[in-house]
């Protein structure tokens, strides 16, 4: 049974947890904190794909990280390699043992001093006590927290039965980093798209109200529905979501539509176009225009004046009701692709 002052420090941790973590949950910080509930000499964790034979993730303490000895960081990635079947806690990670292990689970201090991992691995880097936790995990991307000792004593039960109670906290801690990391990949692909881009995302509030908008789906916003407050959806839209209705929003502004779907708590708007009626010619021009060629490039290739190539792209901007060379490209291009 752990002490009442231990439950306390778990809890603890586990709720200052998420402040320490970043794109990656164990973090050297947070290392650090889980180093004052268990004592060891080095502390790290490690992710690898033991199928492939390569890291994946490696973090460490402050000062405690990998350093260029002698030997230099590669001897000792090969070494690993070729030890890590004999490794015992490793073994018990390949046949499915999911709880904390030590090495004295498996092996005794002198008999370990006498075998050849200890030669190759744990002698030159001085460790003779390990205990090891996995976050459950398939071998191609195994996730494992490690504590070593140098001497002394052997880590404990109360020091295995710390781990054992933190491992599903440390299994939705890397869940929770991997969230972040693939919601700040996503935002940042949001906030780089053009506003002239034929489809927009807006995530809702639960109360239904605008919670974020994506730039295409703040210009549809506005080119098709009349101003709303700051933060509330159009009026229509607001009326078709309290509705419930399952079909789609459709709203025409002459020869172009909004195609509204609601996906959960969120709204996907996508800008159509009926044909456009543009010459031979205004599309041979718009195609190289898509290419990034100047008004110049093209007058050549085409064997026309600049004053004309400049003129049949007036037209263009009429017909498609734009104003700039890149929303004409993703209007017509981009949009007649989506109709």
């Amino acid at each position: 049974m752990l002490s009442a002052s231990d439950s306390e420090r778990m809890l603890r941790f586990v709720a200052e947890a998420e402040s320490l973590g970043g794109d990656h949950a164990f973090t050297p910080d947070l290392l650090v904190e889980l180093g004052k509930l268990i004592d060891a000499d080095w502390v790290t964790y490690s992710e690898q794909d033991r199928v492939r034979k390569r890291g994946l993730f490696y973090a460490a303490r402050p000062g405690e990280e990998e350093e260029d000895d002698e030997y230099g960081a590669d001897y000792w990635k090969g070494v690993y390699w070729k030890i890590s079947e004999d490794h015992p806690n490793c073994c018990a990670r390949h046949y499915g043992k999911l709880g904390a292990t030590k090495l004295s689970d498996f092996v005794t201090l002198r008999k370990l001093r006498r075998s050849r991992i200890y030669e190759l691995w744990f002698g030159p880097l001085e460790v003779e006590r390990e205990l090891m936790v996995p976050i459950p995990s398939p071998l191609w991307h195994t996730k494992t927290l490690i504590f070593d000792r140098a001497t002394g004593p052997d880590f404990s039960e109360r020091d295995r039965l710390v781990l054992n109670r933190l491992q599903p906290h440390l299994a939705r801690m890397w869940e929770a980093a991997r969230t972040r990391r693939v919601l700040r990949a996503t935002l940042a692909e949001i906030d780089r798209a053009d506003e002239h881009e034929g489809r927009g995302f807006v995530l809702l509030s639960p109360g239904g109200t605008l919670e974020f908008a994506s730039p295409p789906a703040q210009r549809l916003l506005r080119e098709f529905f009349p101003p709303a407050p700051p933060g509330r959806l159009p009026g229509d839209l607001a009326e078709w979501l309290e509705t419930g209705v399952e079909a789609s929003f459709i709203r025409r502004n002459d020869d172009r539509r909004l195609v509204v779907r609601r996906m959960g708590d969120s709204l996907l708007l996508e800008e159509r176009v009926d044909e456009v009626a543009l010459t031979v010619r205004e599309r041979e021009v718009l195609s190289w225009v898509a290419r990034g060629k100047t008004n110049a490039e093209i007058a050549q290739m085409l064997w026309l004046a600049p004053s004309t190539v400049r003129k049949h792209l007036e037209n263009v901007y009429t017909k498609l009701g734009v104003s700039t060379r890149t929303a004409a490209v993703a209007r017509f291009f981009g949009l007649n692709e989506a109709s």
